[in-house]
């Protein structure tokens, strides 16, 4: 892929911006920006705005408070925090130590935030003021005592607050800098089978993205980033820390209201965002033809794909590129880039793949069970090498080994193909179905419904069927104003698919379970189907 310059006089003749040369680890950016230019803006939330000098001192009063409580170098710090100031605060802070953030969904209940604070073995666990009536339950539950703070007012919960605490100590710099192989970031997966685990990512795997990103996928050196998805996410951290090493402005709001986050745009002159497509559907749903847009150079998006008439849509309403993008937590966010604009959609068939590759990113298709490689247009695993595989699973050595190869692969647990350098992901390896003995990917069954003029959302799954082993179904929400019949929705996909391919059975649904980041829980959505079986296959 070509290497994407711009001509603001930021970028060098590599393509690697000014502002991100001599900055190796998180705590450093937010050095280098606080003496270059401490006044610039680096995180407003709610008209609340600080600047990178304000950032820089006040990170340096948490770390020395972190110092006072005993932590070091590789210390987990656990935090359940609303998106804001005090959850950037905290990584960098650490950062200066050493230790490792542990951010934490604030949508769990008590008893599954317990279980990882328990698992990561954080001596302290910063919560946000609306969820400070839930520490006592917390506490209950966990396998030892630890102190508790309060980001914002602690009001009844009888916690001391964390700006309380730190007042007390210095805003010198502790003066530590991080090794390029040094955990930095320890991150949950949502854990929708299962335990979650912790991934681990280093100073290097967070520099071979933000390098990456530099040569395919332009961010403004000093820019205005919104910030769309909660904290604890992968993409809205990652993305943040890329903005902080350019010295950018994060804006953002502590929970999710579309019509409010919209109206940032034109307030701050917001450069680009990243979010999930379920997000951005929501947003170009709710988005007003008449707030002005133009600010806009980008939007990000990943978890799932976009068919043509959504993009030209979204294209449409917000007036600039959309970057696809495939990833993971354990691949430190997105791997590859699929650059969507009018040129692309000249070739629509594109819009089914995840685009190329990353320029350090190597990616191949195995045989799950044999694993040998497969042939370009062969449905098989996706395994992904490169600088951004994660270090592996916290405490988690027989994970970590069936996922993270000696040999430097990551077994994605993703089935998929590649052609012409494409790459097209099928669906995961769990989510599969098996019926009269052919293999159904549900993805593709949801993008061919999705074109449906009706349909806003479809998730396939397989269901228990006596003759087949299992059929396949699909689950509609429908447009706003839309009507149709299942009968209408079977015939559709008979007209673009494979008939073992078609649903044989459709159910309109008002809604689904959802992970933090917005995508159907598809075990859960399968559950009732299956609960009176012993296997969840047929």
């Amino acid at each position: 892929m070509a290497t994407i310059m711009q001509d603001n006089g930021l970028f060098k003749e590599d393509g690697v911006p000014s502002a991100m040369r001599g900055i190796g680890s998180l705590e450093d950016a937010i050095r280098v920006h606080a003496r270059l230019d401490p006044d610039r803006p680096a995180i407003t939330f709610h008209d609340r705005t600080i600047s990178y000098g304000s950032f820089d001192k006040r990170t340096n009063r948490l770390a020395n408070a972190l110092l006072s409580a005993g932590y070091g170098a590789q210390d987990r710090l656990a935090v359940v925090l609303k998106n804001g100031p005090c959850s950037y605060e905290s990584l960098i802070a650490a950062r200066k130590i050493g230790a490792v953030q542990v951010a934490i969904n604030w949508r769990l209940a008590p008893s599954e935030i317990a279980w990882i604070v328990n698992d990561c073995r954080s001596r302290i666990l910063i919560l946000d003021a609306d969820l400070a009536d839930k520490a006592a339950e917390i506490a209950a539950m966990l396998d030892r005592p630890i102190e508790m703070l309060v980001a914002g007012d602690a009001g009844m919960a009888g916690l001391a607050s964390v700006d309380e605490w730190i007042a007390r100590f210095s805003d010198t710099d502790p003066g530590r800098t991080s090794a390029f192989d040094e955990t930095a970031i320890q991150l949950y997966t949502s854990g929708t089978t299962g335990r979650p685990k912790g991934a681990m990512l280093s100073n290097g795997n967070l520099w071979s993205f933000f390098d990456n990103a530099a040569r395919v996928l332009p961010m403004r050196a000093f820019g205005n980033h919104l910030i769309v998805l909660p904290l604890f996410h992968v993409a809205a951290l990652i993305w943040s820390m890329r903005v902080f090493v350019h010295g950018g402005h994060c804006i953002g709001m502590r929970e999710f209201d579309p019509d409010a986050m919209l109206s940032l745009i034109p307030r701050y002159r917001v450069n680009d965002f990243a979010t999930v497509t379920t997000v951005l559907y929501m947003l170009q749903r709710h988005a007003p033809r008449d707030l002005d847009y133009s600010s806009l150079e980008g939007i990000c998006v990943g978890g799932g794909m976009l068919s043509e008439r959504s993009a030209r849509e979204m294209m449409e309403t917000f007036g600039c590129p959309i970057y696809g993008m495939y990833g993971s937590t354990e691949l430190t966010y997105g791997c590859t880039l699929l650059w969507i604009d009018e040129a692309l959609l000249e070739t629509p068939e594109l819009l089914d793949s995840c685009g190329r590759p990353f320029p350090d990113i190597t990616l191949g298709i195995f045989d799950p069970e044999s694993e040998e490689a497969l042939p370009d247009g062969v449905i098989g695993e996706l395994w992904v090498r490169g600088g951004q595989r994660g270090q592996g699973y916290w405490n988690r050595p027989e994970e970590t080994a069936k996922a993270f190869r000696p040999d430097g692969w990551f077994r994605t647990g993703d089935m998929g193909h590649l052609r012409d350098g494409y790459l097209y992901i099928s669906d995961r390896l769990k989510d599969m179905i098996r019926s009269g003995g052919e293999n159904v990917y549900p993805a593709e069954v949801e993008r061919v419904l999705g074109e449906h003029p009706a349909v806003q959302e479809a998730v396939v799954i397989g269901v228990p069927d006596d003759i087949w082993g299992e059929s396949v179904k699909a689950l509609i929400i429908l447009r706003e104003g839309r009507s149709a019949e299942p009968a209408e929705v079977i015939s559709y996909a008979r007209g673009h698919l494979a008939p073992f391919k078609c649903p044989r059975s459709v159910e309109f649904v008002e809604g689904f379970p959802r992970t933090p980041s917005g995508k159907p829980m598809k075990n859960v959505i399968r559950e009732p189907y299956w609960e009176s079986y012993s296997r969840r296959v047929n």
